[in-house]
């Protein structure tokens, strides 16, 4: 009975302690993680498992940052979508660095994703953009 009693004490402990003890994954990103695409995307858009509040993005091709406008003051979220500025037919970087408010962990990963062009162009077909890819991820 003691027994019983103390694995129901520690699997409820487990429970409610396992968010305390998690970072925010990122689940998602469209593009997704090493898309080729067509057509140059008009936003990026970062799923995560939990709520969070961006702290860093930054989006580079060729070595060079590419400004992006990132809402400061937004509220945390799920999900975060950043437009885009217009992109040329190139290979782009995005790193990231998140914050949880639920228990301030911070969680950094990158990805990349390439602008291939048109199909008729000579360039190699296209992967869809809708993500599910898993991108490199690092918690920190």
């Amino acid at each position: 009975m003691l027994k019983q009693l103390l694995l129901a004490a520690t699997v409820t402990g487990l429970t409610l302690a396992g968010p305390v003890f998690g970072h925010a994954k990122l689940r998602s990103s469209s593009p997704a993680a090493g898309a080729r695409l067509q057509i140059a995307p008009k936003s990026l858009t970062l799923s995560f498992n939990e709520d969070v509040r961006l702290a860093v993005l930054t989006l580079s091709s060729g070595g060079k940052n590419i400004p992006l406008l990132l809402e400061r003051g937004a509220q945390a979220a799920p999900q975060v979508t950043v437009k885009l500025p217009v992109l040329v037919i190139g290979k782009y970087q995005v790193a990231w660095s998140a914050l949880s408010p639920d228990d301030g962990h911070v969680s950094k990963g990158t990805f990349s994703f390439e602008v291939v062009g048109a199909a008729g162009s000579g360039a190699a077909p296209a992967a869809p953009a809708a993500a599910s890819a898993a991108p490199a991820v690092t918690a920190h």
